[in-house]
């Protein structure tokens, strides 16, 4: 199965005796308790072994966490032929994680066996063989686990060689690839009826329509190996926006562009709760090479 570039997938702790990982899709947008909404890494790709910093997004209702209890660790069990979700069943296991580091934030080296477990330079018959993704990557999971909620997945892309091509379009990949780095999200702006208000002062029960944005340079072209006609061509990363807020209601979980538009803004509309209050609301942008950024935002509701 493809490696996701997308939301994190998340499995109940609960359900580790049961031998299963559940294959979620995006959470939901209103955030009624604990969780982790994102993971950003920096580099955003790295070779196998290289140390990267890792920064979870944890939400409660009362805003970001930025003191949570975070256990981070590598799974180190290769995907089986029987087992047809994006992990092993046996990353919920200890025995087959390796520890990372404890906190909100920390910065590990990634396995150094990474491409040869969960990319291309796999040899055993008994492991699932891994595909690279819509855009030839491959990735390393990485579990996370709150303390005292659930258990998380992210997945970690890393920079593997090609799983076939002849010498030259090997060489001419290698020239011409770069690794991947994190979009960035530039301030999120708010309008009611048209009219650009503040985030300090949005009308009670008024439908609201936010805008994300981002540098166009945020949606890299980076070379790309077709295994059909075994060439090196070029694509560009699409854009994904995910939204959550612990009031109102969002029109979407999700927003974005594809990867042939250029356009470097999102929309997405939020109806105000009835009664004044502060609401905090989160954007997290992803493109699709796993890339990601995020931000908070205080929302004052107003009479």
């Amino acid at each position: 199965m493809t490696a996701p570039a997308g939301p994190l997938r998340r499995a109940i702790a609960t359900l580790a005796a049961a031998g299963c990982v559940p294959n979620l899709g995006p959470s939901d947008a209103l955030v009624t308790s604990t969780r982790i909404l994102a993971v950003q890494a920096q580099p955003a790709e790295a070779d196998p072994g290289t140390p990267v910093s890792f920064t979870a997004l944890v939400a409660g209702t009362g805003g970001t966490m930025i003191d949570a209890r975070v256990a981070w660790s590598f799974c180190a069990a290769p995907n089986p032929l029987t087992n047809d979700n994006v992990v092993s069943n046996a990353c919920l296991i200890s025995s087959s994680v390796v520890a990372a580091g404890q906190g909100p934030g920390i910065t590990a080296a990634t396995p150094s066996d990474g491409c040869s477990i969960f990319g291309p330079d796999t040899t055993s018959l008994d492991v699932r063989p891994p595909d690279p993704d819509s855009t030839g990557g491959y990735y390393q999971p990485l579990r996370l686990e709150l303390a005292g909620t659930d258990v998380t997945f992210d997945m970690v892309r890393i920079h593997c060689g090609l799983p076939s091509a002849d010498a030259a379009a090997a060489s001419a990949f290698a020239a011409a690839y770069t690794l991947n780095l994190n979009p960035q999200l530039l301030p999120l702006t708010a309008a009611v009826g048209g009219a650009q208000v503040s985030l300090a002062g949005l009308p009670a029960g008024a439908r609201v329509t936010f805008e994300a944005s981002w540098p166009a340079a945020s949606a890299e072209t980076f070379a790309y190996f077709d295994p059909v006609s075994e060439q090196v061509t070029t694509q560009r990363e699409s854009m994904q926006v995910a939204w959550y807020s612990t009031s109102g209601s969002l029109d979407t979980e999700s927003t974005g562009r594809a990867s042939d538009d250029p356009a470097t803004t999102s929309d997405n509309g939020w109806v105000a709760p009835s009664n004044t209050r502060t609401v905090v609301l989160w954007v997290v942008l992803r493109d699709s090479r796993g890339g990601t950024d995020f931000a908070a935002y205080d929302l004052t509701v107003v009479p």
